[in-house]
């Protein structure tokens, strides 16, 4: 097995992220699997490890208009020979059922397969991340029918971004050991003690917010999808915002359904003081039923917001399991206030996976980036010794350059080593 290969294997990060990923070599046999990946196919690493990929996943023999494994050797073939990573959209793929024999699971995937390369440059294997996005995919098909999806049977990028998001919070449930429920979808079961009917309300929350997402208009995000739909389906909920927070007076309101919500929301970081903030510090829940009670924290943001109609406040913050990284609050118009919505901190949830959903492209990202980094790192060098220049210098000078020959910084310093000695700088 490449030494790039067995790298990435070994690497804490291949291992720890809930991401799900297998490793390839260039005859498509299978020199890695993380554990993420093995819990999203029901699969040991003794069955996998070592298999031709097709041999390991063929196409479901009972469905012939299957296009699993045509669709995917023509992206990995594709992704060796250009050099480049290739986004699959959405893939229906059944795999085997590891628990019946001769039986396959229905499945809807959204793969991405990325190139390996070594440090001289060549492919060596590839990356193929997956996301399991069946029960939202069924659901929408089930709901929708043809029009479940656009164009030639894929969504539109917001729709997909709601479809990856909801991945995301299932396998996450999975990875804290919450998703434990045999008669809930992968994913669905056993958060916090919920019951059944708890749980099922969750998903059928999720569903309709990747259906808002659908029927959105263009431009509007996912968590714009989550605000619009709090707001219909909490009582109470009059307007939702969703505020990732900075240090300092730093925040971006992400998402907002009315302007007096939004009002409501930047009186706090004018004042200094109010729901959202105390939520953030504290990285708890603030629920403020009246808002016009004597005993108020914020005596001045509660003057403020009462004059503008504002009669109740419920921040929720947007938490990781070391960090908070925003708040979603809910206000309600009226005199007399009201109580906290019941499936609010489910919203929440969903926000916080909706935000942080777009992260774990990271993960793939600083797998090609492993051997990109070494030879800009060499490059550097080279040309820090050779033209006895500073290291800093260096790089400002090898990034101008690229820029100028519209070529990325890692292909540049390819070039470099390629002609050594270096160029001089101008």
């Amino acid at each position: 097995m490449h030494d790039a290969l067995r790298a990435t294997s070994d690497s804490l990060l291949f291992k720890v992220t809930t991401a799900p990923y297998l490793l390839l070599d260039t005859d498509l046999y299978i020199r890695g699997v993380n554990p993420a990946y093995l819990r999203a196919t029901g699969r040991s690493l003794d069955e996998l490890h070592g298999a031709f990929l097709f041999d390991a996943f063929p196409d479901n023999p009972r469905d012939s208009d299957s296009t699993g494994v045509r669709n995917l050797t023509a992206s990995l073939e594709r992704v060796m020979r250009s050099g480049t990573p290739h986004d699959m959209g959405i893939q229906r793929y059944d795999i085997p059922d590891p628990q019946s024999p001769g039986i396959f699971r229905v499945k809807a995937w959204s793969p991405v397969n990325s190139p390996l390369i070594d440090a001289d440059g060549r492919v060596v294997g590839a990356v193929h991340h997956v996301e399991d996005i069946t029960t939202v995919y069924e659901s929408l098909r089930h709901a929708g029918g043809s029009g479940a999806t656009e164009g030639a049977g894929q969504p539109t990028a917001l729709l997909r971004g709601a479809m990856l998001a909801l991945a995301f919070h299932q396998r996450a449930l999975q990875a804290t050991g919450l998703g434990k429920s045999a008669d809930l979808p992968a994913g669905a079961g056993g958060a916090g003690g919920m019951s059944a009917a708890g749980l099922a309300r969750r998903d059928a929350l999720w569903h309709r917010i990747t259906h808002a997402a659908r029927q959105g208009p263009p431009g509007r995000g996912c968590l714009a999808a989550v605000c619009d739909c709090a707001v219909r389906e909490l009582p109470g909920a009059d307007a939702a915002v969703i505020t990732l927070h900075g240090n300092g007076s730093q925040n971006i309101q992400l998402a907002v359904t009315s302007s007096w919500g939004q009002q409501a929301e930047e009186l706090q970081w004018i004042i200094g003081s109010g729901p959202s903030l105390a939520a953030f510090t504290t990285g708890e829940p603030v629920l403020v039923p009246r808002l016009d009670q004597p005993s108020s924290s914020w005596p001045l943001f509660t003057e403020a917001a009462c004059r503008i109609g504002v009669g109740a406040a419920f921040a929720y913050p947007l938490s990781t399991a070391t960090t908070t990284v925003g708040t979603l609050t809910l206000y309600h118009r009226g005199r007399r206030g009201t109580q906290p919505p019941a499936d609010a901190e489910v919203f929440a949830q969903i926000a916080t996976a909706v935000l942080l959903a777009d992260l774990e492209g990271e993960i793939s990202e600083q797998v090609r980036a492993t051997a990109d980094q070494s030879d800009i790192n060499t490059a550097i060098g080279i040309l820090a010794v050779a033209q006895q220049m500073s290291t800093n210098d260096a790089l400002a000078w090898l990034r101008t350059t690229a820029w100028a020959k519209s070529m990325s910084l890692a292909d540049f310093a390819r070039e470099i080593l390629a002609r050594r000695p270096p160029p001089a700088p101008r």
